[in-house]
């Protein structure tokens, strides 16, 4: 390698670390040794040198998990089952499963810890089929018959108020459980605002 030739460390680290340790571990046999010119070269401190020094002689140049090795206020494994079963049950949400818990399990387990119990098992969480609502749901709210014996859907009530006079509105069919609101408008004649 020339004399002032640099190998940008942090970008092979990025793409493989355990090609970029090598790589200094190459270039240190290949040297005689010297720590100091491969920290030069690689553009790093000595320190990280001796870090990847004492990783290969420990035999492992994998990164090492972050996890820290001593958790205490972990939440245990029990209790995130039972939350992600009963959210898969009740699909409430942290506040009410945090009530729920509380009041008929006899489990404390505040409604944020539940929010990151649900996060970190997005995988387990059954989704609801959304494909039977949609089915059920109208697209309009009702039809404006007008005088002139045109059939009108109305989407909102901005459509009713601009609809000039209307003889006659025939409510949707809606699911139960859906307030219909069309209804306090049969048989109620609506002028235009663009007419007054």
């Amino acid at each position: 390698m020339s004399p002032g030739a640099r190998i940008d460390y942090k970008t092979l680290r990025r793409i493989n670390p355990e090609a970029a340790r090598k790589a200094v571990l190459e270039y240190l046999k290949t040297n005689g040794g010297n720590k100091a010119d491969v920290a030069r070269v690689f553009g790093v401190n000595r320190t990280v040198v001796y870090d990847i020094l004492k990783k290969a002689a420990e035999g492992d140049l994998q990164d090492r998990s972050k996890t820290p090795k001593h958790q205490p206020n972990k939440t245990p494994l029990a209790v995130e089952q039972e939350v992600i079963a009963l959210r898969n049950k009740t699909r409430l949400g942290p506040q009410r499963l945090s009530i729920y818990l509380a009041k008929y399990q006899d489990l404390q387990v505040s409604p944020g810890t539940i929010r990151h119990i649900l996060r970190r098992n997005k995988d387990q969480l059954r989704q609801p089929s959304r494909t039977h609502l949609t089915n059920q749901l109208p697209t309009t709210l009702g039809s404006v018959i007008h005088k002139t014996g045109m059939r009108d859907d109305c989407i909102d009530w901005w459509t009713m108020k601009k609809t000039s006079e209307v003889v006659h509105t025939k409510p949707a069919r809606l699911p139960l459980g859906i307030v219909d609101y069309t209804r306090m408008f049969a048989s109620v004649k609506v002028t235009s605002l663009l007419n007054n």
